[in-house]
């Protein structure tokens, strides 16, 4: 069990996808935020982390002992497969400016440095499981008093060549863009439990995804999200929507994240709001 409080949940998200295949319906001030100093090199995913980092409240002066968890299947793909063509076409005289951004923990490097953090940083992919076990992660840092501060990040901005392996992995669920990014710190507000065993007898062929319900004092179902397949691959939306509804609970009440995956594995974390605290209202 980890004890914890949630400070801000933010989700970022495009509307679509251009002409020319660039994500469409992002924030008006975007580069205002992140800057555009090396920004050809980055990609879409690196800049929606910078943005939700630049944006969730006032940055930390100097370092800081924060832990940075970011759960993507994808991550940096488009950067790197960028620079494997770029490579094939200039030789020598690729920069070597593209090889910063298109590594597999690029994004999470850059979020470091944006916020001076010296804790944990960590780049995890759990499939469709993601959004447990880097929720996992990012608690374990502050129950180990690694970080007083954990920045969670779940989400993809998906390039061509990522979108055909996610179609091909699981045709029947959507692959929408977006990345979700909450601040948890320490403190008793909450408690989450997580449970990786293997799925329950009633959920055996249930179709792979996320599912949230909300319980309220002695397990009674107080709400329930849509079929479990509505959220789609993308982690970070059910992510969003999770801990938005842990924020909004009253004391004793529960909100419980199942996620499956196509080979039958299951993730699921429980998280309660404790008595004596006040409910969330953003």
């Amino acid at each position: 069990m980890f004890e914890f409080n949630l400070n801000q949940v933010a989700l970022c998200a495009p509307d679509g996808v251009t002409e020319t295949g660039e994500p469409d319906g992002l924030p008006e001030d975007l580069y205002d935020v992140i800057g555009s100093t090396g920004d050809q090199f980055r990609d879409w995913f690196t800049r929606l982390c910078l943005y939700l980092v630049r944006t969730c409240g006032e940055l930390p002066e100097g370092r800081t002992d924060e832990t940075v968890v970011i759960g993507t299947e994808y991550g940096n793909t488009a950067a790197l497969a960028r620079l494997q063509r770029d490579a094939a076409a200039k030789g020598r005289l690729l920069s070597a400016q593209y090889f910063p951004n298109a590594t597999s923990s690029s994004a999470a490097a850059f979020v470091n440095l944006t916020i001076g953090a010296t804790g944990r940083n960590m780049t995890l992919n759990g499939g469709l499981l993601t959004p447990v076990t880097a929720m996992w992660q990012a608690l374990s840092a502050l129950d180990r008093d690694r970080s007083g501060i954990s920045r969670l990040l779940v989400g993809d901005v998906y390039s061509p060549e990522g979108l055909q392996d996610a179609e091909h992995d699981t045709p029947g669920l959507a692959c929408d863009s977006g990345v979700a990014h909450a601040t948890l710190a320490k403190g008793r507000d909450f408690k989450a439990e997580f449970d990786f065993s293997a799925p329950a007898s009633d959920e055996v062929g249930t179709p792979a995804g996320a599912h949230i319900r909300v319980t309220g004092v002695g397990g009674a179902a107080t709400e329930a999200t849509a079929a479990a397949t509505s959220y789609g691959r993308n982690g970070a939306f059910v992510t969003a929507d999770f801990l938005r509804a842990a924020y909004a609970l009253r004391p004793a009440e529960s909100a419980v994240l199942t996620c499956l995956s196509p080979l039958g594995r299951r993730a699921t974390v429980t998280v309660t709001r404790q008595k004596g605290t006040t409910r969330g209202h953003g």
